[in-house]
């Protein structure tokens, strides 16, 4: 019951990880893409193969950067928005 699981679990990440070849969206894909690699994570650990564990690893460590570095700067962006007064255009405070 537990390799039908385990097996189970690869198959979907690595159907997420192909299917992130076909995303457009940097964010969405990023995301895709961790969550297919930390399925295939867990798979690659529990079958004891230690190139999947590493490269997968890698490859998740490397998206999860990404993703909050483009979370951090979503919310510069929107506290910098946030500061502009809303009773001024945009246009005029930059004159």
């Amino acid at each position: 019951m537990a390799d039908l699981f385990f097996n189970t679990i690869s198959w979907i990440g690595l159907a997420i990880c192909i299917g992130a070849f076909f995303i457009k969206d940097v964010f969405r894909l990023r995301l895709a893409t961790l969550i297919g690699c930390s399925m295939l994570f867990i798979y690659y650990s529990h079958i004891d193969i230690l190139q999947g564990v590493i490269s997968n690893l890698l490859v998740l460590l490397i998206n999860a950067y990404y993703i909050l570095r483009f979370i951090k700067a979503k919310r510069s962006e929107q506290m910098q928005s946030a500061a502009i007064p809303s009773n001024q255009p945009a246009a005029a405070l930059s004159e």
